[in-house]
Formats: C-alpha cells, structure tokens, sequence
C-alpha cells in the first residue's frame, strides 16, 4: 500500500471515527459508500478499505446483503468493556501517579475547565469528547504507549455504548465533579485514594446505563414450524 493511500484511509478513519466518537453518528447509521465517498471527497475503494478497519477497532459493523453500520454493542459487550475499562485506568493512575508534574496536572485541569464550559452551554458531543481527551491524558501521564492505544480504542466503544444505553442525560454534569477530584488526589500524591476515585468514577459512569432490559428473544424455528414440515 502506498504512502499516499494509507494517509488517505487514515483520513477517512479518522473523519467517520471522531464521528461516532462524538455521536453524531447514532449506532445502527448505515455507512452507505457512495455517500460518504461524496461527503469526503474520497475514492470508494479507500472508503471500503476504512469502514474494514473501523470494523477492526468495533465502531462499525459489516453486514451480509446490507453494507457498514455504526456498531450497536450488546448490553453483554458494554459490560464486558467497562471491566476491562476499570482494569486499564487504574492502571494508568497508578502509572500516572509516578510521573505526572505541574505541567500534567495544568493540562489536565484546563480539559476539566473546557469540559465543564462545554456541559454548562449544552454543547454535549464536545463535552463527550472533552471527558475521552481527560481520561486519554491520564493515560499519556502514565507514558505507556501500549495502554494508551487499547484506551484509545476502548474509548470509542464506550462512546458508542452511552449513546445507546444511557438513561439520563445530564449525568454528564457530575463526571467533571469527578475528574477535578481526582486531578486533585493525584496533585497529592495520594495514589490509592486516585485509584479508588477512578474506579468509582466508571461506576458511576456504568450506573447511568440502562442494561437491565431483555435481549430480544431467540426463535427456535424447528420447533416453531415443526407441524409445517413435509412427512
């Protein structure tokens, strides 16, 4: 593959990921090629190639006989995601705790100050935005770049999941309450207690999620059509 091509797969990538990232593209959007080949001014077959690798990261989802969607995770998914999620940040706190310094903890509190503009004047998708950057900034504190890069992608996949799952809308109020907190404990130096906020911060995070209702049942068709069939 060229230079010239990857740059251009990577742009496409990048343009339709920020896109569900931010939800302004809801699960289930069909990805329809041409479309999006005349929105981006791309090449349909570059566009093939990145709805393939969106596919890869879990933000799209390629279906026989109907083309790209946006992914819709199953409530199984998002819980499994937060678990893993969970694991990874306190991880990155932990990390984060030993290196960060003025400078890190200025960055992170100007995300919080932006953040929180963003939620006060109703501009949602870039306070969603705002919150991934703060956690994505905890983690590039932490200077590990494997860690950094499955947070990346967790990140997206949840993202998708509060979008279809979260039951109240303003719960975005509190998480910069939360994130000041916890900028404020690591300042300290207080690892353990970081930690614990981190872990409570997804929980509650987790807890605005609706994954109680039931999954749509499935048919057992032989026994359904049993009485149907030929002798």
């Amino acid at each position: 593959m060229t230079t010239a091509k990857k740059k251009e797969i990577r742009r496409i990538v990048d343009a339709v990921g920020r896109a569900i990232v931010e939800q302004r593209l809801a699960p289930g959007t069909r990805l329809v090629e041409v479309r999006l080949a005349e929105a981006l001014q791309a090449n349909r077959n570059h566009i093939r190639d990145a709805l393939q690798e969106l596919s890869h990261q879990g933000l799209v989802s390629m279906v026989v006989n109907k083309g790209a969607m946006v992914a819709c995770p199953s409530q199984q998914e998002a819980t499994d995601v937060f678990v893993v999620r969970r694991l990874l940040e306190a991880e990155a706190v932990v990390l984060a705790a030993a290196r960060i310094d003025a400078a890190g903890i200025a960055a992170l509190q100007t995300l919080i100050d932006e953040e929180r503009r963003a939620v006060d004047e109703g501009r949602r998708a870039e306070a969603v935005q705002l919150a991934a950057r703060f956690h994505l900034e905890v983690a590039r504190i932490a200077d590990n770049q494997v860690l950094l890069e499955m947070l990346e992608r967790l990140l997206a996949r949840c993202s998708l999941i509060v979008s279809m799952y979260q039951k109240n809308r303003q719960a975005h109020n509190s998480h910069c309450d939360e994130h000041g907190r916890l900028v404020a404990l690591l300042a300290a130096g207080k690892v353990d207690e970081a930690v614990h906020a981190m872990n409570r911060h997804l929980e509650h995070l987790e807890s605005t999620l609706d994954l109680t209702q039931e999954e749509e049942p499935e048919t057992d068709f032989m026994t359904l059509f049993a009485e149907q069939r030929p002798a």
